[in-house]
């Protein structure tokens, strides 16, 4: 019996301490802490606090599955290390990404009243499955970017979101550099509306226009001990070049200081 008390205490202290390293650690509604750093597929100028980790995983058609973890290496700079493949889920065999995907961001300007948030970076990460014979992710990896967030107190708040990237992605020779843009909507304390819109000017074969990119919305849902998942819905403009499907997929990360 006080074996079995003593169980229970400590289990207990843990639970205690563990909700109370977690609880600030949301990114979406009127109740987050922590900037997110990435919309639908775009990174936005959201950087994970110092000391504190974040794990990802991304579940997407075919059975894929991405998995990442980022660290808050010092003050405004972040790295991280993500691999994954195909029909890891399922039955067949799996298609494994190329390489492990790497990325680093550093926050050089913060948001003021006036002036939005500014990140530069480099992420090697695409998504939705790489291609083999194409060489490339369905969705083409940032490469480097820049990136600029600013947030509005709007019926809770809005956040405005845009950048340009540089894939290094580049075996169908379109050596374009791209532009995109989004916003995130809170609504409620613990859940966000997000859209973003890709004009993917690095995968249409130089046929510039509205019709050509990748249109992508989704809800962020946050709880109050460190887990935020993303139900995305993305390609709703099913461009031939990007993917001739609506891409369903799901988004679960894990916050919290180390």
């Amino acid at each position: 019996m006080i074996l079995s008390y003593h169980v229970s205490s400590v289990l207990t202290l843990f639970l205690l301490l563990f909700a109370t390293t977690a609880i600030a650690q949301r990114a979406a509604g009127d109740r987050a802490n922590i900037d997110p750093t990435v919309l639908v597929d775009m990174p936005v100028a959201g950087i994970i606090p110092t000391t504190a980790g974040a794990i990802d995983t991304y579940l997407y058609p075919d059975g894929g599955l991405l998995a990442g973890f980022t660290y808050g290496l010092m003050p405004n700079l972040n790295v991280g290390i993500s691999f994954g493949g195909t029909r890891i889920i399922g039955s067949g065999g799996i298609t494994w990404n190329n390489l492990p995907g790497i990325s680093a961001r550093y926050r050089i300007t913060e948001e003021t009243l006036r002036y939005p948030a500014v990140v530069l970076g480099f992420d090697s990460q695409g998504h939705d499955g790489w291609t083999p014979s194409l060489r490339q992710y369905v969705i083409k990896s940032p490469g480097f970017f820049v990136t600029l967030s600013k947030n509005y107190l709007l019926l809770g708040t809005v956040s405005f979101h845009g950048g340009m990237n540089y894939t290094l992605e580049r075996n169908d020779d379109d050596f374009d550099p791209n532009l995109y843009l989004g916003a995130e909507k809170s609504i409620g304390p613990i859940v966000s509306w997000l859209f973003e819109y890709n004009f993917a000017f690095d995968n249409d074969h130089n046929k510039r226009g509205f019709w050509n990119g990748s249109l992508g919305t989704g809800f962020r849902v946050s709880t109050n001990i460190g887990f935020n998942a993303d139900i995305l819905f993305k390609n709703l403009l099913t461009s031939d070049f990007v993917h001739d499907k609506i891409i369903r997929s799901v988004r679960i990360q894990y916050v919290r200081y180390l």
